[in-house]
């Protein structure tokens, strides 16, 4: 029992002299690219109400009336968009002589391409509270309900050259601007207008040369964002070990460069949604990476592309993320880097490494020193 507890305390003794001696190491963390603001794709809806003005024979206050508008959109990028819209409601005209006033309703689905002007002009700014977009496109009119106009041509005998009865379906065609004015992040206030092209039966009438008939919309609204409408990139650090040595005989320490023994650098591509092109905004951390590698020319990198699972199938996610860190590496190779230095992985949809759904449509660059590498570089 003696000689136990007398080699346990000589291991014990053994034990803080090497512990003692050996250098104790921290990382002095030194920025290269800082964090940087980037568009999400994300969904939106709309509702707006206001006024609508059909060109007829009469006053111009007499033929306002009430319109009414649904939409449901995509934004693609900062400056494309699309929207699927429905809207409709009441549209009013006259007859000169005799002088008949009468009315109809009707609903219009439409597709439409939006523009977001102000990031085309100024470029995306997540701090602009106002947009200014155009947007045009084609849909379809649907007719109904024109028993006053029956009526009257019943009763007096009026010759309105394209009197429709029952329902009809004409083609419309849609052209507008409008601008938001952001409350939070997902909520904005918005003022539209847009001008309708209608074939010449639209109201019942004949116009003097047979011309197309117009509708003229003036809209308010609100506009609700669906989901995230950009990101933060994580910021990117070359890391150096340091070692901390006495200094004097009095214990102070002092903090000493070593030899880089532990190459740290991230580098996360976000791509938009079925897409494995490289985006302009994601060119500069490449650029960072590419300089890194060169300065340290004994370091690989390791590339995982991923995709979003919420979007797609299996089969279409790992074709994506192969697609993705291919692209990645190709950006490599022309800038030099030895294709015997780079590790090139796809994980499909199998794995998530981000909450928000939006940033697992991405390729982990992570560098790492093959001969000591940080275990956290084969997370992914």
């Amino acid at each position: 029992m003696k000689k136990l507890f007398l080699s346990l305390t000589f291991l014990a003794g053994a034990f803080s002299v090497l512990k003692a001696q050996q250098p104790v190491y921290a990382e002095n963390r030194q920025m290269v690219v800082p964090e940087v603001e980037f568009f999400v794709p994300h969904w939106f809806a709309t509702a707006q109400a206001g006024a609508a003005y059909n060109v007829g024979e009469d006053k111009f206050l007499n033929l306002i009336s009430p319109h009414a508008q649904l939409g449901l959109g995509y934004q693609f990028n900062p400056y494309w968009g699309a929207r699927l819209s429905l809207s409709g409601w009441q549209c009013r005209n006259r007859y000169a002589y005799p002088e008949v006033k009468y009315k109809w309703y009707y609903v219009q689905p439409t597709l439409e391409a939006m523009l977001n002007v102000t990031n085309l002009v100024c470029g995306w700014d997540v701090e602009r509270p106002v947009d200014a977009y155009a947007f045009a496109g084609l849909g379809l009119g649907v007719e109904f309900d024109n028993s006053e106009a029956e009526k009257a041509d019943q009763r007096f005998d009026i010759d309105f050259q394209k009197l429709w009865h029952d329902n009809r379906l004409n083609p419309v065609v849609r052209a507008g601007i409008g601008a938001d004015y952001r409350l939070t992040e997902n909520i904005a206030i918005g003022a539209e207008v847009n001008a309708n092209m209608l074939p010449d039966h639209w109201n019942s009438k004949r116009g003097r040369n047979d011309n197309r008939d117009w509708q003229f919309n003036a809209l308010l609204g609100v506009k609700f964002t669906l989901g995230k409408t950009h990101g933060k990139t994580t910021p990117l650090y070359e890391v150096n070990r340091v070692v901390e040595q006495p200094a004097n005989d009095t214990g102070a320490f002092t903090y000493v460069e070593m030899p880089v023994d532990k190459i740290s650098f991230n580098v996360n591509v976000y791509f938009d949604i079925n897409t494995s092109y490289i985006r302009d905004d994601q060119v500069s951390k490449l650029t960072a990476l590419v300089n890194y590698l060169r300065e340290h020319p004994k370091a690989y990198v390791r590339l995982s592309g991923f995709a979003d699972k919420d979007t797609g199938t299996p089969a279409i996610n790992m074709r994506l993320s192969n697609e993705r860190s291919q692209n990645v590496a190709q950006y490599l190779w022309e800038q030099g880097i030895s294709e015997q230095r780079i590790r090139r992985f796809a994980k499909g949809d199998t794995v998530q490494p981000f909450d928000v759904p939006e940033e697992n449509r991405v390729c982990i660059c992570y560098v790492y020193d093959p001969d000591n590498p940080d275990p956290q570089a084969f997370k992914y």
